[in-house]
């Protein structure tokens, strides 16, 4: 079918870093160029056989390869869309961010409608980042969603369709509107409410502390996430973080009502449809 002979991962995180052990594992491409504006990054991502070879320019990466990956954070995406319009305009490339509607739209205006890219959102992240973190199978078995646009073209979906198959990965297709609004409740919001909940803990530290069981620490274990990175999604995805909060707070609001005034009967129906949810999501 199609061949990628050289791949370009610009970014070597825990996405990055396990894009490269996953495609040289499955011999998805003949080699496989990285960059990341750490160095230290770069040489321990050579030491774990996550690229053949790295560039300390992302100009000269993108010269070089016919797929790129961009595997940044999101406030890094434009530097490099404008790269691309200056080096090479035609390249097939596609990004990893948990964003979309943001990222498309950059593309569209500084690149232009014939941009050869489409985005993907791997739903396979972790608490951890960081290259050290990066590990074969993150992708096995796991949904990838491409959210394609009026402008996008058939071959490019397609290619960048088999690449995430051939990972063993999953692929529904999503509009990048859609996408935000969805990753707004299924994703960003639980990260909004836990942070809220342990930036809570830790102004009340000394009335509660050594009273934690698994509970609370399975809970809020997306918690330990990148701050920055979260920000970053936060304010990128903020109009459907705040659609989402709001319902959330009016059934907040149901669920006091019903417990200050001691409705046990319907607090007990809303736990019984809220497991009942919980099993059918299994």
């Amino acid at each position: 079918m199609f061949e990628f002979k050289k791949i370009g991962l610009i970014g070597l995180g825990l996405i990055g870093g396990s894009l490269g052990l996953e495609v040289k594992k499955k011999k998805i491409a003949e080699i496989i160029f990285g960059f990341s504006r750490s160095l230290e990054t770069m040489e321990k991502a050579i030491k774990r056989g996550i690229v053949d070879k790295y560039f300390e320019k992302p100009e000269n990466l993108i010269k070089e390869v016919d797929f790129l990956i961009l595997a940044t954070p999101i406030s890094a995406l434009e530097e490099y869309f404008k790269i691309i319009k200056k080096i090479r305009p035609e390249i097939l490339f596609t990004d990893v961010s948990s964003v979309k509607k943001s990222v498309c739209l950059k593309v569209n205006r500084i690149i232009g409608k014939n941009a050869n890219f489409i985005g993907s959102h791997p739903i396979s992240g972790s608490e951890k980042s960081g290259v050290d973190f990066a590990r074969e199978g993150l992708f096995e078995d796991k949904i990838v969603v491409l959210t394609p646009t009026e402008n996008t073209k058939e071959e490019v979906t397609e290619k960048v369709r088999y690449f995430w198959e051939r990972l063993g990965s999953k692929i529904i297709f999503m509009s990048p509107e859609k996408h935000d609004k969805v990753f707004g409740f299924t994703s960003h919001l639980p990260h909004f409410l836990v942070y809220t909940l342990l930036y809570l803990g830790s102004k009340n530290k000394e009335n509660i502390k050594n009273c934690f069981g698994s509970g609370f620490l399975d809970t809020t274990r997306i918690g330990k996430s990148s701050p920055e990175m979260w920000t970053e999604i936060f304010m990128e995805n903020k109009k459907n973080i705040l659609f989402w909060t709001e319902k959330f707070e009016n059934e907040l609001k149901i669920l006091k009502k019903f417990l200050r005034n001691g409705k046990d009967e319907n607090i007990r129906e809303i736990l019984t449809k809220s497991k009942n949810y919980r099993e059918e999501l299994e």
